[in-house]
């Protein structure tokens, strides 16, 4: 019996227990994936057919989650697929399973006018290899600096509150992250839908977002993912040194006692003060990938074409999908 290649609704419809099967196989978590339902509903922009899926029989064997973004390119929007999720079963690997579901997915994307395809994982998993033999070229790689609190040191200036996140704020937070990254390339430009399905509505793993608001209006916010021993500020938008004491000061508040890992990217540079109080900026295992699929994008070099005109590109973690 061949393989054949479903939607997600086909999959979710009919097969409902072989997708949380091969979800828990795969990834060790038990989901029925009704939280991508959830963020699909909310506007989250999912492809139209959200995930294909390889089926032999009654058997779903592997998986590719898409979504859609706007890339901004030396040349203006650029429209991209982001491959949110790919998973096999693992007594399905080794068979090609997962290139068979991408190849469909660049084509479908293809045929919808989109020209890059967008994915992120571990620079030593053996996936990285498969999807450098599908034509993906690394494009970013994150780094991360760390610092112990072992005592308060910022305090947030006159007039600055610092409070927990509401869904209403997310076209707030989008229009701060629009004014932070201007004239950046990268994901300079976020969809306030992106916000309500992600961070908002405790999917995925930045479940706290931190507002700093100035006289009743947003300013900035930050992301604190808390563990028991570390926490992580994965995204700190702070356009201006006040706001960011703000954040500081509520973030070291509530990382006491415990290692704090930021991304660099909200940094104002490598001679950022900020810095001196962390460990040296280190590259994370993470790599961001993309993969031409029009024909006059595979002649570029795109990690070099996303710096060619010497501004920075904005990646924070709500882009790492």
């Amino acid at each position: 019996m061949g393989v054949e290649i479903l939607d997600f609704d086909d999959a979710y419809r009919d097969l409902r227990r072989a997708l949380v099967s091969l979800h828990y196989s795969a990834w060790g978590g038990l989901d029925d994936l009704a939280s991508a339902l959830r963020a699909r509903r909310s506007g989250f922009p999912f492809a139209s057919y959200l995930g294909v899926y390889a089926r032999e029989g009654d058997e779903l064997l592997s998986a590719v989650f898409v979504s859609q973004y706007r890339l901004t390119t030396p040349q203006g929007p650029e429209p991209a697929a982001g491959i949110e999720l790919v998973m096999t079963r693992p007594d399905a690997m080794r068979r090609g399973l997962a290139a068979q579901l991408l190849r469909e997915v660049h084509r479908r994307e293809r045929s919808a006018g989109r020209r890059l395809a967008l994915l992120c994982t571990g620079r030593s998993n053996l996936a990285h290899e498969l999807y450098l033999k599908l034509g993906y070229q690394d494009i970013f790689y994150p780094r991360t600096a760390l610092r112990y609190i072992d005592r308060r040191t910022s305090s947030a200036p006159p007039g600055f509150r610092v409070r927990p996140a509401r869904r209403s704020d997310a076209p707030a937070l989008a229009r701060v992250h629009r004014r932070a990254n201007a004239g950046a390339l990268g994901f300079a430009q976020r969809d306030p839908r992106a916000y309500r399905a992600r961070f908002l509505s405790g999917a995925g793993a930045a479940r706290g977002v931190l507002v700093a608001e100035r006289q009743g209006r947003v300013a900035g916010y930050a992301t604190l993912e808390p563990h028991s021993t570390w926490g992580r500020a994965g995204e700190v938008i702070a356009p201006t040194r006040e706001i960011r004491s703000a954040l500081m000061a509520s973030l070291e508040r509530r990382s006491s006692g415990r290692w704090l890992a930021f991304a660099s990217d909200w940094f104002s540079g490598e001679d950022d003060p900020e810095l001196a109080r962390c460990t040296p900026l280190l590259p994370s295992y993470a790599v961001m990938m993309a993969c031409p699929l029009a024909p006059e994008l595979r002649r570029r070099n795109l990690y070099q074409w996303l710096r060619s005109t010497g501004r920075p590109f904005a990646c924070q973690l709500l882009d790492m999908f």
